[in-house]
């Protein structure tokens, strides 16, 4: 593991920050890493569409980059000429950030790689559940820092359909849900339809606690601004149609 340091912009936050970033080729590691990151008490960044238009980053993706303690890189020779990796970290160092080229073999590597981002705060152990389980049904999402709601139908087999509605448009949703009970992670990759123009919608969501009926989730991704949400279940299927 490489730690080619800067600590200027370090935010000095008990909970560190941390963008991840990866060839497309080692986004499976990625993944696992960003998990067992998260269960240590580190906040994430990712760059989850990955696009880069004439070298330039997403507005969201830099504010990320801006607020975070330190990028690391899930290194091997394919990230090393990756242009969104690299772009990931000139950026970073641009901004006086860490950056990390992380090259996982074994357990000591992930125990090196948490000493590095926690400095010298103390490692936190692993975080327990909070029990909490999203079942198949119907579900009212509300998101708690925009005008945005979502009232889906969760199947049985993983596909979802429902409707959006943000800033007073109300659109159809089709896509697909996932619950991971381990890791207490709600994932949707949704589709909303609204005039001729389908606009990807991807949220991964952690339940925080229950209040009642009532579920509190955060983003489990998200560092400049991060967004907090409530999810209530619904009394039955909504039709398909009705989207305006």
């Amino acid at each position: 593991m490489q730690d080619m340091t800067h600590r200027s912009g370090e935010s000095g936050s008990a909970a560190p920050a941390v963008f991840l970033t990866a060839a497309e080729g080692d986004l499976a590691t990625l993944t696992v890493l960003d998990c067992r990151l998260r269960r240590r008490g580190v906040r994430i960044g990712v760059d989850a569409e990955r696009v880069l238009t004439d070298g330039i980053l997403q507005e969201p993706v830099l504010q990320d980059l801006g607020a975070c303690d330190a990028v690391v890189a899930v290194w091997s020779w394919a990230a090393a000429g990756d242009p969104l990796v690299v772009a990931h970290l000139e950026t970073a160092a641009s901004f006086g950030k860490r950056t990390i080229q992380y090259a996982p073999h074994d357990e000591a590597q992930f125990e090196d790689l948490l000493r590095a981002v926690y400095g010298t705060a103390p490692v936190p152990a692993p975080r327990r559940p909070a029990g909490i389980v999203i079942t198949p049904g119907r579900w009212r999402i509300t998101d708690g820092d925009t005008p945005l709601e979502l009232d889906l139908v969760l199947a049985p087999d993983g596909r979802t359909t429902g409707l959006g509605t943000t800033r007073d448009h109300t659109g159809r949703i089709t896509g697909s849900w996932r619950y991971v009970r381990s890791d207490e992670e709600l994932a949707l990759d949704l589709r909303i339809s609204v005039g001729l123009r389908p606009a990807p919608l991807q949220l991964l969501l952690h339940p925080t606690r229950r209040d009642g009926d009532r579920i509190h989730a955060a983003d489990a991704h998200g560092l400049a601004a991060p967004h907090t949400y409530t999810l209530e279940p619904g009394d039955g299927p909504r039709p398909a149609d009705g989207a305006s």
